[in-house]
């Protein structure tokens, strides 16, 4: 089960420099936006790893895309995840800061480690593109679902149920804005989700489906108690 989903920024991230030739620009005169780039990825993924977050990009641009021209400008998406609000904000900050010192050619975590010649410093631009803030789920209804799968499972309960942070985001985000939400999460064959590979046993399948109706029974019951209707 799922006991809230964490907090997500996406940014768009420009590197723009200028265009030179790979035969007649020697590494001094380059401003290499996609060397630059490969720092900035590398960075971010080493410090979210100490905030106990998660960065990802999954989408990298880089102009003007030639085999004999030193690329002058690269964007790039920067998804950046956190379970809670205040660290994904301290760490964005924290990649902000690093990133200015890294496009300038500064020495950053060891980035430029055998790096005979620096080249030309590059600029940066960020456009964040999704925010999301960090959702805790209603505890009536996470304790419903707890509650029925127990139910369902008996004594091997303990060891068949887990409550979990979700790193993706859900409708239930926005549900849970309006009404009750929590949700439940059934096991995967090798953990693989938000995948074609993902596959489901049909007894699992089946399992899911009876807490789901059981916990949204128990609820209303629980409304019953507590509203009198």
């Amino acid at each position: 089960m799922s006991r809230n989903i964490t907090s997500r920024l996406e940014e768009d991230v420009l590197t723009p420099t200028g265009f030179s030739h790979t035969g007649t620009t020697d590494f001094a005169n380059r401003s290499d936006a996609l060397l630059t780039t490969a720092k900035l990825l590398l960075h971010s993924h080493r410090l979210a790893f100490k905030y106990d977050a998660l960065a990802s990009t999954g989408i990298i641009q880089a102009n003007p895309g030639s085999t004999n021209t030193v690329p002058g400008r690269v964007q790039f998406s920067l998804d950046i995840r956190a379970a809670k609000d205040d660290v994904l904000l301290d760490l964005e900050k924290h990649l902000k800061s690093d990133f200015d010192k890294i496009i300038k050619g500064n020495p950053v975590n060891g980035l430029n480690d055998g790096l005979e010649v620096i080249g030309r410093p590059c600029t940066i631009d960020w456009a964040l593109d999704a925010p999301s803030r960090a959702t805790r789920f209603d505890d009536g209804c996470i304790d419903c679902v707890r509650q029925s799968a127990a139910d369902l499972l008996g004594t091997e309960c303990k060891d068949l149920i887990q409550e979990m942070i979700s790193g993706a985001g859900h409708d239930s985000v926005f549900t849970s804005r309006r009404c009750p939400t929590s949700m439940i999460f059934v096991p995967c064959l090798d953990g693989v989700s938000h995948n074609p590979a993902e596959y489901c046993a049909p007894n699992d399948c089946a399992n899911g489906a009876q807490v789901l109706m059981d916990s949204v029974l128990r609820f209303d019951r629980l409304r019953q108690v507590n509203f009198g209707n």
